[in-house]
């Protein structure tokens, strides 16, 4: 499967990091047995690096410029966050944090216009362009429903989610990430897994999400039917 206009565009700001005389430093995860930083993963809850990043570009992990700009922003921050300014990784990870920005502000509007195109137009019609704009619509207030959720509610939404198709979950996935990536964490037994706290999202979100679910498993339901 070829590779969408925006997702050559992240990968091409990418491969500049990577080629970087200090690109090898954050190019995988970093082995805190190996480097000898039993403290590393209490500090760092989410650890991030620039082979993971591509990874997950190329695996469609990574749906939004948004996402990857938040991941490839991570991987420094976390090198930031762990060594003292007078180091030299967090010398390193300032210094190509400096160098993705320059290279992803003058593109950033365009690459997110594209994504928003293509999300559009991609698979037929209407519906598409109404799954590419989910986050979007949450973000804009044009949902109002604000209504606190009970236990069994909560319960319920959780269940419908994992009944979603793979394409209807990166939707979801998608939403939670505009409103507050935060909530998004790795299961720790897999990196790659993301586990969402139903807790932490706000109402509005939450009853958005119902929304969409709902009506993703009833055209799913029409369709097999």
């Amino acid at each position: 499967m070829s590779k969408a206009e925006w997702q050559r565009k992240c990968a091409s700001v990418l491969k500049v990091l990577k080629a970087h005389k200090h690109g090898w430093v954050f190019g995988e995860p970093v082995d805190a047995v190996k480097l000898q930083i039993p403290d590393y993963h209490e500090i760092i809850k989410r650890p991030m690096d620039l082979g993971t990043v591509k990874e997950n570009l190329d695996n469609g992990t990574i749906t939004s410029p948004e996402m990857f700009k938040d991941d490839v922003l991570l991987t420094f921050q976390n090198a930031m966050t762990y060594n003292p300014s007078h180091h030299d990784v967090h010398i390193m990870a300032k210094t190509l944090k400096e160098l993705f920005m320059s290279k992803w502000e003058p593109i950033e509007s365009s690459v997110m216009e594209k994504w928003r195109m293509e999300q559009a137009g991609g698979g037929g019609g209407a519906s598409s362009a109404s799954e590419g704009h989910v986050g979007k619509r949450v973000l804009d207030s044009e949902f109002s429903d604000d209504r606190p959720m009970s236990y069994d509610e909560k319960r319920e939404l959780s269940a419908n989610m994992n009944k979603l198709p793979g394409k209807k979950l990166g939707n979801v996935v998608q939403i939670i990430h505009d409103r507050n990536h935060r909530i998004l964490q790795p299961t720790g037994e897999d990196p790659d897994e993301i586990e969402i706290d139903i807790d932490k999202i706000d109402d509005a979100t939450l009853r958005f999400l119902d929304k969409f679910v709902k009506d993703a498993l009833a055209k799913k339901k029409k369709k097999t039917g």
